[in-house]
């Protein structure tokens, strides 16, 4: 009897009680495990966060065509917002607007951080006239070759009348013969205007007349699809042409384009000291976007079109470090993607994003026929002809 007890015990097997406390011990075990592996884990991504910068902070200098600084400045403030760890440093981009002769001289000479800011890792001038400059004289401080942000094609400001007499009508060949005739512009349908008075903005301001003296150069050597060359700009007929234009042009107040269009839109355009002005779509754009914009409407001449093109001068030289040159060709690829980029065409530049609408004085047409690009000596030899007396 005692031992068909203890086989019945046998079989019961261990107690409940104990099975219990195994379990018990068990999940105790597992959440210090469990606790110790998440410490574990929080201290690495710390340590993982705080060596993301262990080089410290870094900050990337931009100078910027005055018109583009505003809208890279915001976009350089989203790219902050994504945490940029460049070689182990915390990016800041900084954009600041810069007068391109200033700039030019600083780079190609010596740079003043007490009165110009620190050296920059990128510039982005109005156009290639001012990269070309700076590759004639400095080739050593740019790295690669500059690569276009946005666009914006040059257009003659002009009275609405003019426009639309003269729409079809005009090249930028013409324009010299419509200065040497006193009574020119009757020739293309306007009566009693006289000779063309057109003006060139200059200064920090000159890139659209400038460009559009390579217009006519291009036009007189046929070279629509290729870039000027320095034998193109040497011809007699290019050279004589370019500085007779710039000799009959009226003078612009202060140099500016935006002054020259009061007196465009004057109240009686026929005799208006200035007829005409080069300028960017985008300048005439932001120029009468406002309230009580001036009456004046963009022109743009047939044939060739020349475009204001906004290179990103990429830097390079003891001056920008490793991290620096890096770090603003990661800034530039996030300004190029299209929800940035309308931070800037939604001003009228043109680009890889959306237009903004047309107003009175610009509609945005269509360039089927940009100018190519002049060689950079070529751009610096027609630049002299218009600035150099």
């Amino acid at each position: 009897m005692g031992q068909h007890r203890n086989e019945v015990d046998r079989r019961r097997g261990v107690s409940r009680g104990l099975i219990l406390t195994v379990l018990a011990v068990a999940v105790v075990a597992a959440l210090v495990v469990g606790w110790v592996v998440l410490g574990n884990r929080l201290t690495q991504d710390g340590d993982s966060a705080a060596n993301a910068c262990a080089e410290g902070p870094e900050t990337v200098t931009v100078i910027s065509d005055p018109d583009l600084a505003a809208p890279l400045a915001a976009i350089a403030t989203e790219f902050g917002k994504t945490r940029p760890v460049v070689r182990d440093k915390c990016i800041t981009v900084q954009v600041k607007a810069g007068d391109p002769k200033v700039t030019l001289d600083g780079l190609t000479g010596t740079w003043d951080p007490a009165s110009m800011g620190p050296y920059p890792a990128a510039w982005v001038p109005a156009s290639s006239i001012w990269s070309a400059q700076l590759l004639a004289s400095a080739s050593s401080v740019v790295e690669g070759t500059p690569r276009s942000l946005v666009t914006s094609p040059v257009v003659l400001a002009v009275a609405p009348q003019f426009a639309t007499t003269v729409g079809g009508k005009l090249s930028w060949l013409q324009l010299l013969p419509l200065q040497r005739n006193d009574d020119g512009l009757a020739e293309l349908g306007l009566e009693g205007w006289g000779r063309l008075r057109i003006g060139f903005a200059t200064g920090s301001d000159l890139d659209a007349g400038v460009l559009a003296a390579q217009a006519v150069a291009t036009e007189i050597t046929h070279t629509d699809s290729a870039g000027l060359t320095t034998d193109d700009t040497a011809l007699p007929q290019v050279v004589s042409t370019i500085k007779d234009l710039r000799k009959r042009a009226v003078p612009v107040p202060d140099g500016s384009a935006a002054r020259a269009l009061p007196i465009i839109a004057g109240p009686s355009p026929a005799s208006a000291d200035i007829q005409a002005i080069p300028m960017t779509e985008q300048a005439l754009y932001a120029a009468t976007r406002g309230a009580n914009p001036p009456q004046v409407v963009g022109l743009l001449p047939s044939g060739v079109t020349p475009m204001a093109d906004y290179p990103v001068v990429d830097l390079t030289g003891p001056k920008v470090s490793a991290a620096q040159a890096e770090a603003v060709t990661k800034f530039f690829d996030f300004t190029r993607l299209p929800e940035q980029l309308r931070r800037i065409t939604s001003l009228g530049f043109r680009g890889n994003a959306a237009l903004p609408a047309a107003n009175t004085a610009v509609s945005f047409p269509v360039t089927a026929n940009p100018m190519a690009a002049p060689d950079p000596a070529a751009s610096v030899a027609i630049t002299d002809l218009m600035t150099r007396r």
